[in-house]
């Protein structure tokens, strides 16, 4: 595993928190990669497509069979709105200055509010997100293992990798216009972000709108869209493990183990 891709998976580990599937440190454009994709991510972490499940034509063109059953679905639901996520161990906290001075340089002493993010672990995650997110989705998983079980033998032979590297079939996504990630593994690190509203309220909503990042804070990737494009940065996958082949992500592993041990505790 290249050092690229252990960044890739600390990051899904660190954000597995959040129940939204698993977390790309560095997002992939919607237009490429979408529910229904198939491919893989290879050991720098860059993603390989094979094909789309949607897209009859290519599939026969690579030697792939149809989809017998049918992919319903869900409606697209493209008014989420959530503020900063963060892995478990960040602690945030608002900034109050006195006489109403923001001597923080990055942030216009216009923002509305002023947030803290710190940590006293080894390493800890942020994801700033604009709103609307969109949240695409299939119904059901069955359609996808039956169709991985029908190719399993044909994509092992014309694609090794995934011998390798696992095969991901994407079943759900969700995506921004614009993110920002920073991921850092050094303990009692501080960032602050300045943000243009200050939404105050309960469970999933925090801190909301653009921001501003401060210029003495390291670490940051932001990733902007053109056009109709997003980012992807959580996704859902089904996991075919019954062929002997399957999404080889430790973070998925980390789950499986904690959910087995959480059922012998009980």
């Amino acid at each position: 595993m290249s050092s690229k891709w252990e960044l890739d998976v600390q990051y899904a580990d660190l954000m597995s928190n959040h129940p939204f599937g698993i977390a790309l440190y560095r997002p992939q454009p919607r237009s490429l990669f979408n529910p229904g994709i198939v491919g893989y991510f290879d050991k720098f972490g860059a993603w390989n497509p094979i094909a789309h499940l949607e897209d009859e034509e290519a599939l026969v063109a690579k030697g792939l069979s149809k989809m017998k059953d049918k992919l319903e679905k869900a409606p697209v639901d493209s008014g989420i709105k959530w503020g900063p996520k963060t892995s478990s161990d960040v602690r945030e906290k608002k900034i109050e200055f006195s006489g109403g001075l923001n001597p923080i340089p990055g942030i216009p002493v216009t923002a509305s509010a002023v947030f803290s993010y710190s940590t006293d672990k080894d390493d800890g995650a942020i994801l700033l997100t604009t709103s609307p997110i969109t949240f695409e989705r299939y119904y059901h998983s069955t359609p996808f293992k039956n169709w991985c079980k029908e190719n399993a033998l044909h994509i092992l032979k014309n694609w090794e990798e995934v011998k390798e590297y696992g095969l991901w079939m994407v079943t759900s996504i969700y995506s921004t216009k614009k993110c920002a990630i920073n991921l850092w593994q050094a303990r009692r690190k501080e960032f602050k972000v300045g943000f243009d509203t200050n939404i105050a309220t309960l469970g999933e909503l925090g801190p909301n709108g653009d921001w501003h990042l401060s210029q003495k804070d390291e670490g940051w990737g932001e990733y902007t869209t053109d056009g109709d494009d997003k980012s992807v940065v959580f996704l859902e996958v089904s996991n075919s493990s019954t062929l002997g082949f399957w999404v080889r992500h430790p973070t998925i592993k980390r789950r499986k183990r904690r959910r087995r041990r959480r059922t012998r505790n009980h």
